[in-house]
């Protein structure tokens, strides 16, 4: 979890600085469903930006690293700041008290809106679906979330 932590971080400081074009995030709200994560948001090409996310999941028996990827499209013209949605892939390795190790894949979509408190704090309201594919077979979920994050 720390290597992987270290190489967002690294790879944020590789990205071309500017005002507000990247944002450090976590979602409170999953801790209360065994999931902690750090991501963050850069923009990209005009009205579009990308997070690139790492979590640690620990429920029940169950527990193991991922990493995120998405795309997020905004449709005003402001960047990192509005309605957006996107697509979105995961990657979660996860072990329980049995030994049992479970690669889970992550396909879905996100929409959502996102807020500029001030200059540089952040509130993010989504909502996504998606498919998840493991050792057992194909299901369906969905998902909500408040991310509060930093932006400089």
């Amino acid at each position: 979890m720390k290597k992987i932590i270290l190489l967002i971080i690294a790879f944020t400081f590789c990205l071309k600085m500017s005002a507000q074009n990247k944002i450090i995030k976590a979602n409170p709200l999953g801790l209360a469903f065994g999931i902690a994560n750090l991501g963050v948001e850069f923009s990209g090409k005009r009205n579009q930006s990308t997070t690139i996310s790492a979590l640690y999941y620990s429920k029940s028996n169950t527990e193991g690293f991922g990493i995120g990827l998405e795309q997020r499209f905004y449709f005003n013209s402001n960047e990192l700041k509005g309605f957006h949605a996107g697509p979105s892939v995961g990657y979660l390795k996860l072990s329980d008290n049995y030994n049992d190790d479970f690669d889970v894949f992550s396909v879905g979509a996100e929409i959502g809106h996102q807020w500029f408190l001030n200059k540089n704090f952040t509130i993010d309201l989504f909502s996504g679906v998606g498919f998840l594919t493991d050792n057992i077979g194909l299901n369906l979920s969905f998902g909500l979330g408040l991310s509060l994050g930093y932006a400089w």
